[in-house]
C-alpha cells in the first residue's frame, strides 16, 4: 500500500463528545476559538487550492445564493481572506442598467466568469431571476420561464468547456433571519448590507419558501447540484462549506490528515426532494 493511502483521515474535531465543552458555547454554536483554530487550517488548505487552480490554469465558479441574511457575504469574505486577489474575485453586480434589461439575461454574467488561473465566487448569481426577481415581480413569466429552460444548459457548456461549478444555498431559520436583519437596522457597521427588498423579505417567506423549492428542484442537475447548508450557526456554516469545497477537489498538496476535509451531514447536504 502506498503512502498516500496509509494517511489517516481527520475525522470532525466536533464529533468528539469529550471536547464538546471545548467547541461549542452554552447556546450550541461553534465557540470562537475553536472556529479560528479550525479555519485558519481550511485556509491554508485553500491558499494550496489556489496554487494548483494557478499552476494548472483551472477555473472554478463558487457560487453563494441563500435567504437574505444568511450570511453569504460573510462566507464568501472568510473563504478569500488569505487567497491572493490577483487569482480571485467576488462578483456581487448590482441591478441591472437599462441596457442590460435589453441584454440576453446572461451576458453581465458571462463576462465576469474566470479565465484560467482563476477561482470566481459569486454572491448572488444567475440565480437572482429565479429568488428575488421571481418574488418581487422584477421578471415576467416568460423572462422567468426561459430562465429555467435555459441555465442548466448554460452550466453543461461551461463545465464542458473546463469550468467548475460549485452551487451552495445557505438557509436559515425564520427568527434567526428577523433577528439578523433587525440587527442590521441598529448597528452601523452593519446598515450597508440592508436593502428594502431585505425588509420586505420578512414579509415573504413563504413566497421565497416556494420559488427557492421550485428552483432546487429545476435546476439542480448531476452535473451542478445544489448543496443546501444551514447557516442558522455562521461559523459551523462557513467551516463545512470550507471542507465540502476542498473534498471536492484534487489539487496538489491536500492534507486530511492534518485537517477535517469532511462535512458535516447535519449541517450540508445535497438538495433532495424527500424531507430531511
Amino acid at each position: 500500500m502506498s503512502k498516500e493511502h496509509k494517511k489517516v483521515i481527520m475525522i470532525r474535531p466536533e464529533s468528539i463528545k469529550t471536547d464538546a465543552k471545548n467547541i461549542y458555547k452554552k447556546n450550541g454554536k461553534i465557540g470562537e476559538k475553536f472556529y479560528l483554530q479550525e479555519i485558519a487550517k481550511l485556509q491554508i488548505e485553500l491558499v494550496k487550492l489556489q496554487n494548483w487552480v494557478k499552476k494548472t490554469n483551472q477555473k472554478i465558479v463558487i457560487i453563494m445564493e441563500g435567504r437574505d441574511g444568511a450570511g453569504k457575504g460573510g462566507t464568501i469574505k472568510a473563504l478569500t481572506e488569505h487567497l491572493n486577489p490577483r487569482g480571485c474575485r467576488v462578483v456581487a453586480l448590482a441591478k441591472p442598467t437599462e441596457l442590460e434589461r435589453t441584454q440576453w439575461y446572461f451576458t453581465r454574467y458571462i463576462s465576469t466568469l474566470p479565465s484560467g488561473g482563476e477561482i470566481v465566487f459569486f454572491d448572488r448569481s444567475w440565480y437572482n431571476r429565479a429568488g428575488v426577481e421571481r418574488v418581487m415581480g422584477f421578471c415576467t413569466q416568460e423572462e422567468y420561464k426561459q430562465f429555467i429552460y435555459q441555465v442548466s444548459n448554460l452550466e453543461q457548456m461551461l463545465i464542458s468547456s473546463g469550468t467548475m461549478i460549485f452551487k451552495y444555498f445557505l438557509d436559515v431559520g425564520r427568527e434567526e433571519q428577523k433577528r439578523r436583519v433587525k440587527r442590521r437596522k441598529t448597528d452601523p457597521l452593519r446598515m450597508w448590507k440592508l436593502s428594502p427588498i431585505d425588509a420586505k423579505s420578512l414579509d415573504l417567506w413563504d413566497d421565497y419558501t416556494t420559488a427557492f423549492e421550485k428552483m432546487f428542484s429545476r435546476t439542480h442537475t448531476p452535473h451542478a447540484p445544489w448543496v443546501i447548508v444551514d447557516s442558522n450557526d455562521k461559523k459551523a456554516a462557513r467551516l463545512n462549506i470550507a471542507r465540502d469545497l476542498l473534498s471536492k477537489i484534487d489539487y496538489e498538496g491536500k492534507d486530511p490528515s492534518s485537517v477535517c476535509l469532511l462535512a458535516d451531514p447535519a449541517i450540508l447536504h445535497p438538495y433532495s426532494q424527500a424531507p430531511h
